[in-house]
């Protein structure tokens, strides 16, 4: 399936979810079916998603799901392994359509909703996915282990902040495929 079909999909049962979510009753979340979705670009590292609003249009100032021009959600995240992650990314991001512009205690509380708590809490892995996999350079211990993804080489400058060891660079791409 391509990834916007699944992304249409994916839209489809978050809004399903959504009517099931009686703090959202009041809100226009029919309204968020006719959204444009889309894909970030492949090689971004920190951004998932993001809710892209007409022009004009201050993010202060959101009435509705009128006011949103899109919403993009990494490319990685559409892949089997993330797509609990990218169903929450959406749900993420339609609260913001839905005028929840900030990141607030009100916009928390109604994230907390979801009802996938492991889906929720996905985001630290996945930013740990995409440094690792756009990583150039890993800086490894030789004491714990521990793998320090980096776009530049530490030249044994940089020591561990575990053991205090001084990292050793390994070339990522020996470390596998990037996929």
């Amino acid at each position: 399936m391509d990834s916007e079909k699944m992304l249409e999909r994916m839209a489809g049962f978050v809004v399903h979810t959504m009517h099931q979510i009686p703090q959202l009753g009041l809100l226009p979340v029919d309204e968020l079916q006719g959204i444009p979705l889309g894909r970030l670009r492949r090689d971004a590292t920190r951004l998932h998603a993001v809710c892209r609003y007409q022009k004009g249009v201050r993010k202060s100032e959101i009435s509705g799901p009128s006011d949103v021009r899109c919403v993009d959600v990494h490319p990685a995240a559409l892949t089997d392994d993330w797509q609990r992650y990218a169903t929450f990314l959406l749900y993420h991001e339609f609260l913001h359509a839905l005028g929840f512009a900030g990141h607030d205690k009100t916009f928390r509380n109604l994230e907390a909703l979801w009802p996938d708590e492991e889906a929720r809490n996905m985001g630290k892995s996945f930013s740990n996915y995409l440094r690792k996999r756009s990583s150039k350079w890993l800086w490894t211990c030789p004491q714990c282990s521990k793998e320090h993804p980096r776009t530049r080489r530490g030249m044994g400058r940089f020591r561990c902040r575990e053991c205090r060891a001084v990292l050793i660079d390994v070339k990522a791409e020996a470390n596998g495929p990037k996929g």
